[in-house]
């Protein structure tokens, strides 16, 4: 190949593997290295074609005027190309091996693929981490940022580059003014507030690298911590919080505290293994201390996950969307979220029913469906639960599970509460106007409404526009309720209301309150009705009947849906039964029809 001229086509924008230096007017960095190393070596001439125009890689590629591409990526595509292609400098992009390339076109000298190969698998990293670190120094400290963006790509093979972006980063800081790190630093745990993340992210993050960051989002429950802990050890965990994420977090990494309960890392994406266990080691060590000493299984955090997209501009969306991932997460019991294409768009679905829920409630679209209560000794429809759907403008009837865990996150679930409240007083307003005066409606209200300090006076505001029998309201409550529940249910009492602990059986709590409220009916879940047929399930909802008649407390069983189920309760005394075995929800006018017509046969 002595006397050959190679022509090249450069990635002018690839700091610091390739660029082209405007004021040198050649292109610098580790690949136009290696090839002047080699073109030394083989006694060829390397030629860069100069970027006039910006990158014309593809335009240089597609008139076969070039021997080599350089500076390519997985991602960049080269129609017409079938020569050979040189990994230059590997790493890995969200669990998958990618790299800077040199392809071969199929212009290019016979022999020059080998031995290119051969030149090139023979320096090693060491090497080109000296080019790189050479290619950094020649720039001028405002080219610093520049540096650190586009190196990242590498040092997630390339573990000996971590020292160089430290180093860097370092760097940058020591240049913050003493004015902006006061006016950008948290005052309770020290770390960086938003202003800081938006600035520092301005800097270091741009169009070329912001895709090998991932934007952590770490959502603390404070108004959970405070009420049962006081907001002196909320601030203490706040600290804890911060303490770890700046002990797990990089040099290159940036920690803000954005919010009360709102923590962001920005970190460099890794595979997704090493990912995982990074992730787990911090999460431990956030459980490390407990918030509640009596309770130290308790979690009062989350974390969402966002890998960010090129087509991503706005850190602030993207912040946002890590954040309700971590809320999502947190509601659902779970320690992590990520946002992938589904949950991102069931959490966009979600803003915009969001939206639409106060209008829902303000014009009537919340409407009633009720479920009968079945006695077994008749078989006949004694009373019904009150459930709500939504009958919404655009999507049409939503079942609970597509609106409710949406209010309950929103902590608008009380708007839902009291205008069922509303629409089953006026459905009971409604039967007794038509003689009916024994049928009953029990009505849901969540624990977040039943603890409110005004629940039971806006109860007595709802009442005192209805006409019918108090003892014909139940409220269903449940069994876990708080200090300002009991309180609460002692209110209700006096204004003649019955009360029903709802999902008995789900846990060992609900035993433990027995006592301290004697409800009116107990509500055994679905999963002890479901054990009918085994020794051990039989068993227990015997005693558990035996023990709620000795008590004077009727017994109801939800998720009735074989005969089996029902002729065993029947059998054991059990009061009243609800499942799909009797018939599912209806709407409330349909449900009027049917009693009234009931009544009138009787």
């Amino acid at each position: 190949m002595d006397g050959a001229i190679i022509y090249v086509a450069g990635n002018p924008d690839a700091y610091p593997v390739e660029y082209y230096d405007r004021e040198t007017e050649s292109y610098q960095g580790l690949i136009p290295e290696l090839l002047r190393r080699f073109g030394q070596e083989n006694g060829c001439d390397i030629r860069y074609f100069q970027p006039d125009q910006g990158d014309q890689r593809k335009e240089l590629a597609s008139f076969h005027q070039v021997d080599l591409i350089s500076g390519c990526t997985e991602s960049e595509q080269y129609e017409h190309l079938e020569g050979a292609e040189i990994l230059v400098l590997p790493f890995v992009k969200q669990g998958e091996e990618n790299g800077y390339r040199i392809l071969i076109t199929e212009a290019a000298p016979s022999g020059l693929a080998e031995k290119l190969r051969t030149s090139l698998g023979g320096v090693s990293q060491e090497e080109k981490t000296g080019f790189l670190l050479s290619a950094a120094e020649r720039e001028e400290p405002v080219n610093l940022a520049r540096f650190h963006n586009f190196l990242i790509g590498a040092l997630l093979a390339v573990l000996v580059l971590l020292t160089a972006l430290i180093l860097i980063a370092r760097r940058y800081r020591r240049r913050l003014s003493a004015a902006e790190e006061d006016r950008e630093t948290d005052a309770l745990t020290g770390i960086g507030n938003r202003e800081y993340l938006l600035r520092y992210f301005n800097q270091v993050i741009n169009d070329g690298n912001k895709i090998l960051y991932c934007v952590l989002c770490f959502h603390i429950d404070t108004e959970r911590i405070a009420r049962d802990a006081g907001r002196e050890q909320t601030d203490r965990f706040l600290r804890h919080v911060a303490m770890v994420l700046r002990d797990y977090a990089a040099d290159m990494d940036i920690l803000a505290r954005i919010s009360d309960g709102g923590f962001v890392l920005l970190r460099l994406s890794v595979d997704a293994e090493e990912e995982r266990r990074w992730l787990n080691a911090v999460l431990n060590r956030l459980s490390s201390v407990p918030v509640l000493k009596d309770a130290p299984e308790a979690r009062y955090f989350a974390v969402g996950s966002y890998q960010i997209q090129r087509e991503d501009h706005d850190i602030n969306e993207v912040i946002f969307d890590a954040m309700e991932c971590a809320r999502a997460a947190y509601l659902a019991g779970e320690e992590y979220g990520i946002c992938t294409d589904e949950v991102l768009q069931r959490l966009h679905d979600e803003r915009i029913l969001q939206a639409d829920i106060q209008h829902g409630l303000e014009y009537g679209e919340f409407i009633l469906y009720l479920q009968f209560y079945i006695d077994p000794a008749t078989g006949s429809a004694v009373g019904a639960e009150a459930l709500s759907r939504w009958n919404h403008p655009s999507r049409g009837l939503l079942l609970p599970g597509e609106f409710v865990p949406l209010m309950e996150r929103e902590r608008l679930v009380s708007g839902l509460d009291e205008c069922c409240l509303e629409n089953v007083c006026r459905f009971l307003e409604e039967l007794k106007r038509n003689g009916e005066k024994t049928f009953f409606v029990s009505c849901n209200i969540s624990n977040e409404t039943a603890g409110e300090e005004r629940f039971p006076e806006k109860c007595r505001e709802i009442l005192n526009r209805y006409d019918f029998p108090r003892e014909r309201l139940i409220f269903e409550l449940k069994g876990n309720a708080s200090s300002g529940i009991i309180r609460n249910i002692k209110c209700l009492r006096e204004m003649g209301v019955r009360l029903a602990m709802d999902d008995f059986g789900e846990g060992f709590g609900s035993f433990e309150q027995l006592q301290d409220w004697q409800p009116d009916l107990l509500k055994i879940d679905r999963c002890l009705v479901d054990g009918i047929g085994t020794k051990t399930g039989e068993s227990v909802l015997r005693g558990m009947i035996g023990v709620c008649r000795e008590l004077g407390i009727s017994v109801v069983a939800e998720g009735v849906e074989t005969m089996e189920q029902a002729v065993f309760l029947s059998n054991h005394q059990c009061d009243l039964m609800l499942g799909y075995r009797f018939g599912h929800p209806m709407p409330e006018q349909e449900v009027r029809r049917q009693i009234l017509s009931q009544k009138r046969k009787e």
